[in-house]
């Protein structure tokens, strides 16, 4: 049975594009300079972490609804179940793609889960000084050099080491912030636990008691720690969630209102556009004429 990276690789194979893949199972691949379709108005949640890095010309690409520029010595890092889109590229656009695995990331042990995740969700674009290509440049050219090695007994567990490496050594520069490693408390555990749960199933589920059973304590047991190790409560993050999913669809496709409404699984129209508004403090219309462009 094919993993989810496994078969994100083979769908661009299948489709024909072009650039150089350097793939390990189910735990990491490297694509440099890539071909690929741009699509207007089409957001992609993607399953994955991605990494790109831009090498020469300039783009635009949007995370969770805002738009970010890329242009040479850009990093930029998409969590899972965050929403992307690439608006437009330049003709000589060059750049080198790093996917990897939820499961892979997580076995770094990079240090606080949640707040790693909530630094990156908040940055995920970084314009890189002259050393931090040259050790992003470091880190790829080490890792295209291990992966081609396919007899080698230990080359996962060299590259999760490389990896852990980089981003311990890059994550001042990244995000101004030291990733220190600190190990983390159990409240973070439980608010990184819960923020991928909503992640998972904001659509379906907007309650928190749903969220609370499924990690098998209290609603109020979870608002509180989720808000002591967040700032945000946990009803915010859920409909943080779920207005930024509609925000992205009302900016970016010709979905209609009912349309949105029916996939995020409001029961109607005006229950969503009651829901948005409260939330968002201007109703779904009223946001789709004021900030589409």
């Amino acid at each position: 049975m094919e993993t989810t990276l496994e078969k994100t690789i083979n769908n661009y194979i299948d489709a024909g594009h072009t650039g150089k893949v350097y793939s390990v199972e189910d735990e990491m691949s490297i694509i440099v300079n890539p071909s690929f379709d741009i699509l207007p108005n089409h957001p992609y949640k993607s399953p994955l972490v991605a990494a790109v890095y831009c090498r020469g010309g300039h783009g635009r690409g949007r995370v969770n609804a805002k738009t970010y520029n890329i242009e040479q010595g850009g990093f930029f890092i998409v969590l899972p179940g965050q929403i992307t889109e690439m608006v437009d590229i330049s003709a000589d656009f060059d750049a080198v793609y790093v996917l990897m695995s939820e499961h892979f990331t997580e076995s770094l042990s990079i240090g606080n889960t949640f707040n790693m995740r909530h630094i990156v969700a908040e940055q995920p674009y970084t314009l890189l000084d002259e050393r931090a290509r040259q050790a992003l440049e470091g880190y790829l050219a080490m890792c295209m050099n291990l992966i081609p090695i396919e007899q080698h007994p230990h080359r996962v567990e060299i590259l999760r080491l490389l990896t852990r490496a980089f981003f311990l050594g890059m994550g001042y520069f990244l995000h101004e912030q030291p990733a220190n490693g600190a190990a983390p408390t159990r409240q973070m555990d439980l608010t990184s636990e819960f923020v991928r749960l909503v992640e998972n199933n904001y659509r379906e589920h907007r309650d928190l008691a749903f969220y609370a059973a499924q990690m098998n304590r209290t609603s109020k047991y979870i608002s509180t720690v989720v808000k002591e190790s967040s700032g945000k409560s946990a009803m915010e993050w859920i409909e943080k969630y779920v207005t930024l999913d509609a925000i992205t669809q009302l900016t970016s496709t010709e979905r209609t209102i009912k349309e949105i409404a029916y996939d995020l699984n409001f029961p109607s129209q005006s229950f969503f556009g009651k829901y948005f508004t409260r939330v968002v403090g201007i109703s779904p219309a009223a946001y789709r004429e004021k900030h589409r462009s």
